[in-house]
């Protein structure tokens, strides 16, 4: 699989025709809309060097690290061998296991995952290269199974109305509009309201004016003296 997407996108990326066009909204119908597209989706340049160094770094390490991990059976140290064994415990391959079969498994593998590889250049090769129409015509045969595929099997569909949307729901109208809106602002909202209501009863006692004053003395007085005439007759 590795083998068939990769050359996949190199068969699409540097063969065929030039689909540039195409993405800002026609074909080659003129150089002034060639450049009107290129204009709005920019022209046909190399990346930037902070992404080709670190890529050509590893294009060389990965070829130089295959060579470095040259099995035994081909004559090579295999310097990768035993690196992982710390973690895996694994038992070194020893001689006798080695000449029980060890050699022919290892040819075995090798060249089941070559011809795998080569199997999935030469798909790509067909496909995207030698005849670019049957990806239309494969996908068009197979139907809802190249739907199902193409929408990754519904996978985000099912787990957004499963989990996504009563969780976005339930926080909204539950937590939100529920507890956060109508229990905690309400209730901070009505004792501020309470408060101003209060404060606004309360700050008419402070008037400035010495008449507004002596009757509310006046007021207090005849209070206590009511309190003090009905604490004397208890």
């Amino acid at each position: 699989m590795t083998s068939f997407y990769m050359f996949r996108l190199w068969f699409l990326t540097f063969f065929g025709d030039f689909r540039g066009a195409q993405a800002a909204g026609g074909n080659h119908a003129g150089h002034g809309r060639q450049e009107h597209g290129e204009a709005e989706h920019g022209h046909i340049h190399e990346s930037p060097q902070v992404m080709t160094i670190p890529l050509m770094i590893l294009a060389v390490l990965s070829v130089i690290g295959g060579y470095i991990g040259v099995p035994s059976v081909l004559g090579g140290a295999n310097h990768f061998e035993h690196f992982l064994e710390p973690v895996f415990h694994a038992p070194p391959l020893t001689h006798e296991m080695v000449e029980s079969g060890g050699h022919a498994l290892e040819m075995l593998l090798m060249s089941g995952t070559t011809v795998a590889a080569v199997l999935g250049f030469l798909l790509a090769w067909l496909l995207y290269y030698r005849r670019p129409e049957l990806p239309d015509r494969i996908a068009g045969a197979a139907g809802m199974v190249y739907r199902f595929v193409l929408n990754k099997y519904y996978v985000d569909e099912l787990y957004g109305a499963v989990f996504v949307k009563p969780l976005i729901e339930g926080s909204t109208k539950l937590l939100w509009q529920g507890i956060d809106a109508r229990t905690i602002d309400n209730a901070l909202n009505g004792s501020a309201h309470g408060a101003q209501e209060l404060s606004d009863s309360v700050r008419h006692m402070q008037s400035g004016n010495i008449r507004s004053y002596a009757g509310w003395v006046a007021l207090g007085a005849a209070a206590l003296v009511a309190y003090v005439i009905w604490v004397g007759v208890q």
